[in-house]
């Protein structure tokens, strides 16, 4: 397991991680696994490029750590992550057995590790892991609230564009006025001549041929 002394070198690594994420889209979260001073799993969010609601940073950092020590249980490993964890990463971590868990930002909406629940470490469970938060907390919380707030800006840009765009298709009514006086005008246009009744022809009396 690494020192603390290293702990700040790997959660840059994880970092690193995080912009390549927001540089793909995401939201800027990332995340390694370190054990016996070698990075052994790194993981970023691919939510969006995977279509995969679970693909987070840390569960992506932990599919490859298995893989690497052929093995779903990390013991003696280090997980280190920009932002506090979920309820899901958190009971992956404690499923992997993972020996000690460094964050950096706390998560005021979703964080598990006592921000809003208290998944990890909670003592009914038989695993506990050895949490050191905030580190790097300030410079992590600004990458997330630049990215968002960029996000929101986008989005209230696109919708002002679209609400432009439906306005120019959109045809521009006729004053009241102008509307009655086309109605008034078809109206007469619709009346026509009483039709003109013809008077029969008087019939020639017959004593005028005697």
């Amino acid at each position: 397991m690494p020192s603390s002394e290293n702990d700040e070198i790997y959660l840059r690594q994880a970092l690193a991680e995080a912009n390549d994420a927001e540089a793909n889209g995401e939201v800027p979260v990332g995340a390694i696994v370190v054990h016996g001073d070698k990075i052994i799993g790194r993981g970023q969010n691919r939510v969006l490029r995977d279509s995969d609601p679970t693909a987070h940073a840390e569960i992506v950092a932990l599919r490859e750590a298995g893989l690497a020590l052929k093995n779903y249980r990390l013991e003696d490993c280090t997980l280190y992550v920009t932002l506090e964890p979920c309820a899901m990463c958190a009971g992956a971590i404690l499923h992997a057995r993972i020996a000690r868990l460094v964050y950096a930002a706390p998560d005021p909406k979703a964080g598990a590790c006592g921000s809003v629940l208290s998944v990890m470490n909670h003592p009914q469970l038989n695993h506990k892991v050895e949490v050191t938060p905030n580190l790097l907390a300030e410079e992590c919380s600004t990458l997330l609230t630049t990215f968002f707030r960029k996000r929101r800006q986008e989005k209230s840009q696109a919708r002002i564009l679209q609400n432009d765009a439906a306005t120019e298709k959109t045809p521009e009514k006729a004053p009241r006025e102008t509307l009655i006086a086309s109605k008034k005008k078809k109206a007469t246009k619709k009346v026509t001549k009483p039709a003109t009744k013809k008077t029969p022809a008087k019939k020639k009396s017959l004593a005028s041929h005697l």
